[in-house]
């Protein structure tokens, strides 16, 4: 006769099953470790350039540093205690010139963002509210200017605004930086007025507009009150998103030579002049080119969270 063994209704889990809640738990922490040491990295990075000129570890970019234990300049010394990034072909300080190009290449990044996403934001709430017309004339815009490839647009403006400065006095105050933030941020319109359409067009058949519109409620007042606040998650993933793309092109545009006057000092600027500088002074290319990366990294770490969490689809600038 064979016996039957039951188990009993309190057996142990298997061993599978008990670290599969952990690991899990792991697997969502992750997300949030990655945005944490993204926003450190920012605010660090954004405090040292705003305060360069005050911080006694943050050399001016025309000093020469003297190796440590010699008498003379050594150029071109690496890593140390001396100077954390070494030291360029010229003596100078390749972390001085990291910070202080972070100044600018964060300025022209933030500034293009703010442009492009409050010019392509209003088209693209007006064109996803209103349809008809007004849409046909923002989606001819913005086809427009994708239909061109964003490098040669981005040489044609940064040519033409140097022609017209050197036609008209009045505009004599726009030297590169703001020529290549003017670049940028009319690049980013397109983009951001098609994401921000695209999100309006399906807010403005949800209930609570409706709701507001039978009501009696005006168009200025629906759009104030009802959509806008609903395109706030919107608009901040796409702006985080896209600075990262914004700041990566403003290095491309030094490659060609369009970059700041000299002596500014950019992330894309300092890896274009040392590029034939890596056999004798490899530091002077490697951390510039360490600084864009994690920064852009650290942008699209907070918008890719941002889009998760506010379940954004169309954030891709």
């Amino acid at each position: 006769m064979t016996a039957i063994i039951t188990a009993p209704d309190h057996e142990v889990p298997a061993t599978t099953e008990l670290i599969a809640p952990k690991i899990s738990r792991y697997k969502r922490m992750f997300p949030t470790v990655g945005v944490l040491l993204s926003w450190m990295f920012l605010l660090t990075l954004t405090f040292m350039a705003v305060f360069a000129d005050y911080l006694p570890f943050i050399r001016s970019t025309q000093t020469v540093v003297k190796a440590s234990g010699r008498s003379g300049v050594r150029f071109g010394f690496g890593p140390g205690f001396t100077a954390w990034f070494g030291t360029d072909t010229l003596g100078k300080d390749v972390f001085a010139k990291c910070i202080y190009g972070a100044r600018v290449t964060l300025f022209v990044g933030v500034l293009a963002t703010i442009i492009g996403l409050t010019i392509g934001g209003i088209l693209g709430l007006a064109a996803g509210y209103f349809r008809g017309w007004v849409d046909r004339v923002v989606s001819i815009l913005t086809d427009c200017l994708l239909a061109l490839p964003p490098l040669l647009l981005a040489i044609i403006l940064v040519f033409r605004l140097d022609d017209l400065k050197a036609k008209w006095s009045w505009i004599s105050w726009l030297d590169r930086r703001w020529q290549i933030t003017l670049t940028l941020g009319i690049l980013a319109i397109a983009p951001l007025a098609r994401i921000v359409r695209a999100q309006t067009l399906s807010l403005r058949e949800r209930e609570f507009v409706l709701a507001a519109r039978s009501l009696g409620a005006k168009n200025g007042r629906i759009v104030v009150r009802e959509i806008l606040p609903n395109l706030i998650p919107t608009m901040m993933t796409v702006a985080f998103t896209g600075l990262g793309i914004l700041i990566a092109a403003e290095g491309a545009l030094a490659f060609l030579g369009l970059s700041v006057e000299i002596p500014t000092p950019t992330w894309g600027k300092l890896i274009d002049d040392n590029k034939n500088k890596i056999d004798v002074a490899w530091w002077a290319e490697i951390f510039p080119s360490l600084m864009l990366f994690l920064t852009v990294l650290a942008f699209s770490v907070i918008g890719d969270r941002l889009s998760r969490r506010f379940d954004i689809r169309e954030a891709g600038v």
